[in-house]
């Protein structure tokens, strides 16, 4: 029998492993703006045709390349960021695999024209699908140039899952401002279909915020900063009020790479702890510097989550940082958050430091058996009418209790009356109706059952007519990003179907004059915030989306604010109007709404 294991082209080769490296247009920005980074350039350029299908092209001012390198980086693992294995483990570049341009030139037609300061020429290659077609000399500028043109022309399958334009180009706002944020040092211009989209100039870290995120962000921000042996924090955290139902505008760095951390996030949300609304998420910009030694880059294939040997205690330490500045600002009740406070030395403790065994102080002089009262004993009388009060309480509690039970029973003996449809229902703690009609018995949540009526409602409203429009005294004015902006033009024309009446007031600002008259308009930026976050990912239809949202919106904002006392003639017409609707049982979350209990299954719980 003959051999059937062989080697792969290297073509072939490279177009497998590109598969982790370059996943959509986003990943090759990604790549090569971190290239540009690592050759020290202040200014990059980012041009993008038809959302990086057509081009992509990525220009610096960095120290470029001779023509022994610009050859070289092309093959798989030419990396100059590393040398040796131990190297790894004390990176601070942004690349050192050596993947990147391998992968890319794989499943792409790229061009590299760079040039260092003191050379007279550059060099030009260009290779299509691994395969060098062309190099020669060339007069460009100092530093490098990638063009990457048919993203997947090789590779047809990839490319035809790439979804909107509109969704990629947002891939690749994401992945810009990941890097942007991170080094406000540099400039960075974006041209998307030959025109200019934005431009940040060099500046601060607070500077670029806003430059990326609008002046708005800025009133909602508050500086933190701490320092530990093992680790320095600084940033921005945002006030309870700039939280949003999306997590999109919170960004952790380390040594000016962003990561995610579900660990980290989880000592953000700790430190807010009942500040913020259920499921509702505070915008952050936090930033920490630690050796590199103490964390590991190389464990995921983006590099997107990092390993730390400290991460417990730099958890600990960041709630206690976010902590200290909320209560330094007033935004959390405090007893002593004084700028004397001193947090720095919370895990000053190092591997190398002496173990000590604890100590203990105590009083010689202490009696347990003196019953006299002393200085440093309780007073006994004290003592005594603390020990009544609680009894006091404990008979109030009761007698309560009690008087549950009699209004529980009186409810039951009351409501056994005939209905048409419910035969018996009854309230429990205002919560619950407990209902047997049609031979079954029905538990039903009072106030998921309301929102359940109250969404199907509008839903069924907005499906089948035109929604009314109420104007407001005062125009509302909404500051958007760049790409939301783009997200809020693509579906503009279905937010003024259903009501609102919305006009674009200047670059990235929009004035509200009109929402649908259920909608109460002091909610209307973050209803207008929530559609565009909902839209970038949305796999229904925009008008679909749109409507859902809004039903849901208006719903919960209709819907009963706590659950009131009902008589039998209220809770019969409830219960009616419950089982009459096409979906009694979920709330439009998922959430529980009736428990049905057929009679069968009861008395199997008796035998």
């Amino acid at each position: 029998m003959s051999d059937i294991i062989h080697l792969l082209p290297d073509s072939v080769a490279n177009q497998i492993a590109a598969g982790e490296v370059v996943q959509r247009p986003a990943s090759v920005v990604k790549e090569l703006v971190e290239n540009a980074l690592d050759a020290h350039a202040t200014e990059i350029t980012i041009a993008i045709i038809d959302a990086g299908r057509t081009s992509i092209q990525i220009s610096d001012n960095g120290v470029g390349m001779s023509e022994t390198d610009a050859r070289m980086a092309f093959e798989r693992h030419a990396t100059s960021k590393i040398s040796e294995a131990s190297d790894i483990f004390k990176i601070r570049s942004m690349g050192f695999r050596g993947e990147a341009l391998a992968s890319i030139a794989a499943v792409s037609q790229t061009e590299l024209r760079t040039r260092q300061k003191d050379a007279e020429l550059g060099t030009k290659i260009i290779i299509a699908g691994s395969k060098v077609e062309s190099q020669e000399a060339d007069a460009c500028q100092q530093g490098t140039t990638f063009t990457v043109k048919n993203l997947f022309y090789n590779t047809p399958a990839r490319r035809k899952f790439l979804k909107s334009n509109q969704t990629e180009f947002n891939y690749i706002l994401a992945e810009i401002y990941q890097t942007a944020l991170a080094n406000p040092e540099v400039t960075f211009t974006i041209i998307k279909d030959g025109s200019l989209y934005a431009k940040y100039p060099k500046g601060n870290h607070l500077q670029r915020i806003v430059n990326i995120f609008g002046k708005q962000m800025e009133k909602g921000l508050i500086p933190i900063e701490d320092e530990s042996s093992i680790v320095k924090i600084y940033g921005y955290i945002g006030v309870p009020e700039m939280a949003r139902k999306t997590g999109a505008n919170q960004f952790f760095f380390v040594n000016n790479r962003f990561f995610r951390q579900k660990s980290f996030l989880g000592s953000v949300m700790r430190a807010y702890g009942n500040l913020l609304p259920q499921k509702e998420y505070p915008p952050f910009f936090i930033f920490m510097e630690i050796d590199p030694a103490e964390i590991d880059v190389n464990i995921h294939p983006t590099k997107t989550e990092i390993k730390f040997s400290e991460e417990f205690n730099i958890c600990q330490l960041l709630e206690a940082t976010i902590k200290c500045t909320l209560g330094k600002n007033n935004i959390v009740p405090s007893i002593d958050f004084s700028d004397s406070a001193d947090y720095s030395d919370m895990f000053s403790f190092k591997k190398s430091d002496p173990i000590q065994p604890p100590t203990i102080t105590y009083n010689p002089s202490y009696n347990p058996f003196k019953t006299q009262d002393s200085g440093c004993y309780p007073n006994t009388k004290t003592n005594e009418r603390n020990w009544e009060k609680l009894f006091e309480d404990y008979q109030t509690n009761k007698k309560e209790n009690q008087q549950l039970l009699e209004f529980s029973s009186n409810l039951n003996s009351d409501s056994e009356t005939n209905q048409p449809t419910v035969e018996f229902c009854t309230q429990i703690q205002k919560k619950y109706i407990l209902a047997f009609v049609d031979g079954k018995i029905y538990i039903i949540d009072i106030k998921r059952a309301h929102y359940r009526l109250l969404y199907d409602k509008f839903h069924d409203n907005f499906c089948h007519e035109r929604v009314p429009s109420q104007k407001t005294l005062i125009p509302v004015r909404i500051d958007l990003t760049a790409n939301e902006t783009e997200s809020l033009k693509t579906i503009l024309p279905q937010l003024q179907e259903l009501g609102f009446d919305i006009e674009e007031f200047g670059k990235n600002s929009f004035v509200v004059n009109g929402v649908p008259s259920d909608i109460d308009i002091t909610d209307t930026q973050q209803i207008i915030c929530d559609f565009i976050s909902n839209f970038e990912e949305a796999n229904q239809t925009i008008k679909d989306s749109v409507q859902e949202h809004i039903a849901r919106t208006l719903a919960k904002s209709a819907s009963l604010f706590r659950n009131p006392t009902m008589n039998k003639d209220e809770m019969a017409q409830f219960v009616t109007q419950v089982i009459q609707n096409k979906s009694f049982t979920i709330t439009p979350e998922g959430q529980i709404v009736t428990i049905i209990i057929e009679p069968e299954d009861l008395l199997k719980k008796f035998n």
